[in-house]
């Protein structure tokens, strides 16, 4: 169909198999330094700096091996070299955030958004041709989904202190204890 982007990796299946092993490595990653993560703020600043520019060099290879750069590249480079500093700082930032709230606060959320925005991603950066570029499209909707999950992490957030101090309140009350 014309305007559908073709996977690079040449099936659906596999484009969204290896997007998906990605995003369950990295939490994963998240997961077993936990603890580290929560004390430290270097490490999650390399583990997002390490993630974005693997993120950005997937995008790039797929469009060399298959040459099929948007045009944009080569006729603006300073405008491209803008994009993929931008796109660099939200992927950096989007892993930092999530691990440090999910590894200082438990919360579950920032793991769920980390797996999901980590597939979509690498599975459009795994796609080329098409109407428009993914990076293109990641400029304006990626900051949008680090909004939408970090939006709903502040929901968890509020209702789990609500919910603990419902559940401090009905202990209390059991247990006949005063403040």
């Amino acid at each position: 169909m014309p305007g559908t982007p073709d996977p690079v990796l040449g099936s659906q299946l596999l484009t969204h198999a290896v997007a998906s092993a990605v995003g369950i490595v990295l939490v994963g990653v998240v997961y077993a330094a936990r603890e580290r993560i929560a004390s430290e703020r270097l490490l999650p600043a390399v583990l997002g700096a390490v993630f974005a520019a693997a993120t950005l060099a997937v995008w790039g290879v797929a469009r060399v091996v298959t040459d099929a750069f948007p045009p944009g590249v080569t006729e603006n480079p300073t405008a491209m070299g803008g994009v993929l500093v931008f796109s660099l700082l939200v992927l950096a930032g989007f892993v930092y955030a999530t691990a440090r709230l999910y590894a200082r606060y438990g919360l579950v959320v920032p793991l769920v958004g980390l797996f999901g925005v980590t597939e979509l991603v690498w599975w459009a950066f795994l796609h080329v041709r098409g109407e428009s570029d993914a990076l293109g499209m990641f400029v304006f909707f990626g900051p949008m989904f680090v909004a939408v999950v970090l939006l709903v992490t502040g929901i968890e957030y509020i209702v789990r202190r609500v919910w603990a101090g419902r559940g401090q309140k009905k202990r209390r009350e059991i247990t006949g204890e005063s403040r």
